[in-house]
């Protein structure tokens, strides 16, 4: 996978130095994966809770739809599969942008 915790600055280096120019296959990808070309790096925070956002182009819609989950984490992929209830997709006028209702 492309997300991963360390703890100490030097598996970080090691791991970028691993990861960088080598094929990235996950689900995001497919099968024929993406060289990794840049490392994200972030300070790790100690949640109470995860929770997943996303605001994305759909064709189906012809505009954004925002996707969101009570059950966060790195892979709402996992998520869609085991619990589909548990994610809510609301279309958004392209225009007009969201409505108060749809934001609460």
């Amino acid at each position: 996978g492309g997300v991963h915790i360390v703890t100490r600055p030097g598996q970080a280096k090691a791991l970028a130095e691993k990861m960088l120019g080598q094929t990235l296959v996950t689900k995001q990808t497919g099968a024929e994966g993406r060289v990794c070309e840049k490392v994200l790096l972030m300070e790790r925070l100690y949640m109470r809770r995860e929770m997943y956002l996303s605001i994305l182009m759909d064709r189906a819609h012809r505009g954004p739809v925002i996707i969101a989950s009570p059950q966060g984490g790195t892979s709402i992929e996992d998520v869609a599969e085991a619990n589909p209830d548990a994610i809510q997709a609301t279309a958004v006028d392209i225009k007009s942008g969201p409505t108060k209702e749809q934001l609460d």
